[in-house]
Formats: C-alpha cells, structure tokens, sequence
C-alpha cells in the first residue's frame, strides 16, 4: 500500500496521486476540500502566495491525520527515493507553459531529498522508525504553533522552526497546485505560473537555509546543531511525529 509514500512532507500529494482510491471517506472529503480551495485560489484573481497562507493549517492538519492513516501499514518505511513523485512532476513540464513551474518543483524536491538523506544516513539511523502513531495525540497547526511558544525558550529559534515548517508547506501546496492544473486542465494566467514558481523555489531556499542553520545539512563552517539549542527534550520526545511532518531534525533528538 505504501509503494510511493516514505516521506512526510510530500504525504499529501502521494495520497491524492497514488493512493485516493484506498483512503477512508473522512481522508477522502480532507483531500477532496483542499483541493478546492486550492482550485478556488488558483481561478482567483488575487496573488497566490497571500492566499496559500491561509491553506496551510489545513494541509498540516491532514498531514497529521494522513500519518496516523498510513502509520497502520506494518511495512512503513520513513525514506525512500523519490523516483516515483519525480517522474510524475517531469510529466507536468510536457505542457512548456509548465515548465519552469516543473524546474523548481524539481528543484524543491532536490532540497528535501538532501535534508531527509542527511537526517538518516548522518549517525547510522535506521530507516525503520518504530514508533505507534497511533499512540500519539492529535494535534492541529495552531496547538503546534502554540507548543513551540511554550516548549522553546528562544523565540527565533521557535519562529525558525515554523518558518521551516511553514516552508515545506508551501512547497506540497505548489506541487498540489501544479497537479489540479495538470489533471484537471485549469486555465492559469503565466503570471500565476511564475508565482507558484517563484513561491516553491523561495520555499526550497529557505527550507535547506535552516536545515544548514539547524546543523542538518552540512557545510565547511562548523554549523551549530539545532540538537543544541535550548527547549525540553522531553516535548522532543513526545512530538516526535511533528518533527516527521515538517521538523525533521527533531529525529536525531528522539533516537539519542
């Protein structure tokens, strides 16, 4: 069941790709209600990235249900390439109106590659996280946002941390975008072409910027690890499935 679908932050894409047809009716109405208001923003005539905004509580929050929805398949696997999502993003730039739309998701796609392969190959973590999703408690974009305020002492740190969040946000509603104009032959200005371009590329950016800050990517200046930064390791701990939703060097934390 789970063939396309080993990272988080692309779950909401695969499962409206690949895995519709076996998703329960409240996951279906979930995806089936994003998808139109992602629909109504790109058939309006104001600016894309002010609206996205406002989409992307809902797309965190059917992240979280999404996990908890494939967490029930015993073969769960976090990593995998994305060969799969890849090849569906090339077939969006056949149309050459889409492609420099299809350049940056590729590029967006490049950037979350790297910061997913460096979590689990840096440090001998196991692919297999043995973790029971369903054990944990649910939780929505804003009690997120609230969790950092308290859980995190430094306020940059914890605004860092949703502006990462926040940023592969953007990328998956760019790729959701991209795939309803695709599938369903949306007529989109070239003005709204270069802003979802525009908007996935500067999400891409910022995400591996604060993954390098995070000490997640690495570079030749000796970064400091975000493992170091003051907050309660124990809220670590117990959001462990939020850092796979969109904070993923909170995994190095979990498996110490």
């Amino acid at each position: 069941m789970l063939a396309t679908v080993k990272n988080y932050d692309l779950i909401c894409y695969q499962l409206r790709n690949n895995l519709y047809s076996q998703l329960d009716n409240s996951l279906k109405k979930d995806i089936d209600k994003l998808s139109k208001e992602i629909t109504n923003i790109l058939n309006s005539s104001k600016k894309i990235q002010s609206q996205s905004v406002d989409v992307l509580a809902q797309l965190f929050n059917l992240r979280v249900k999404a996990i908890k929805w494939l967490s029930q398949d015993n073969n769960f696997n976090y990593l995998e390439m994305l060969s799969e999502v890849t090849s569906q993003i090339e077939e969006i730039g056949e149309n050459r109106k889409m492609e420099i739309l299809k350049d940056n998701i590729l590029f967006a796609l490049r950037c979350n590659r790297r910061v997913i392969e460096s979590l689990f190959n840096s440090g001998g973590q196991s692919e297999n996280l043995n973790i029971d999703f369903n054990q944990l408690p649910d939780i929505n974009y804003q009690q997120f946002l609230a969790s950092l305020a308290f859980a995190i002492p430094d306020d940059e740190t914890a605004q860092k941390i949703a502006d990462w969040t926040n940023a592969s946000l953007h990328i998956e509603f760019v790729m959701l975008a991209a795939d309803i104009i695709r599938d369903e032959k949306i007529k989109v200005s070239d003005s709204s072409i270069n802003e979802l371009s525009f908007l996935v590329a500067d999400a891409a950016q910022e995400y591996s910027a604060l993954a390098t800050e995070f000490g997640i990517l690495k570079t030749k200046a000796n970064q400091q690890s975000f493992s170091n930064q003051p907050f309660d390791k124990s809220f670590v701990k117990e959001q462990k499935t939020l850092a796979d939703i969109g904070i993923e060097d909170f995994a190095s934390n979990f498996t110490n």
